[in-house]
């Protein structure tokens, strides 16, 4: 149903969309401040030129139509104790809840167990986000701790739950 590609420069032209959406914007935990065209363009052109190794940010894009309907990363990759922190949005809302996530995080996780040797995933979640956490769980994410009212959403304090995979227990 879905592939993974590297971001390209016209990515923007949608994307930007995306993140000013509120409802997308508070389920990835994005800033509440609006995102220019421009602020967008210059967010994908440093991920095109970075050379870190510190972050991989790739497009979702359906394979039939080959639309792109979100982004899914790692990021902050610790090589060293060989741990991430994940983060994926399908901003395409017709495309959400109908198993598009889920095959990118099997695709990239497959990546990040097999071939470039992760042994740690990590995420952050609002708690109020209970679809992302029973998918989330269904691929074999464990809550690790929660964050009592760390974020301000909607004029009201939401609490934040940690959570992450070991390498060992991902089933793809």
């Amino acid at each position: 149903m879905v592939k993974l590609r590297p971001l390209q420069r016209q990515d923007s032209k949608l994307s930007v969309h995306w993140r000013n959406d509120p409802e997308i914007r508070d389920n990835i935990l994005s800033t509440p401040f609006p995102v220019s065209e421009a602020l967008e363009d210059n967010w994908v052109e440093n991920v095109l030129l970075d050379q870190s190794n510190s972050r991989i940010i790739l497009g979702i894009e359906t394979l039939v139509q080959q639309k792109l309907i979100g982004f899914i990363y790692l990021k902050n990759i610790d090589w060293i104790s060989r741990v991430t922190w994940f983060g994926i949005m399908i901003g395409e809302k017709n495309y959400q809840g109908k198993g598009m996530a889920r095959e990118a995080m099997q695709i990239l996780f497959n990546y990040a167990f097999s071939r470039i040797n992760l042994r740690k995933i990590c995420l952050e979640v609002g708690a109020f986000n209970s679809r992302a956490i029973k998918l989330y769980e269904t691929l074999g994410f464990k809550q690790e701790g929660r964050l009592d009212k760390q974020i301000f959403l909607n004029n009201e304090y939401h609490d934040l739950i940690l959570m992450s995979i070991f390498n060992n227990e991902f089933a793809s």
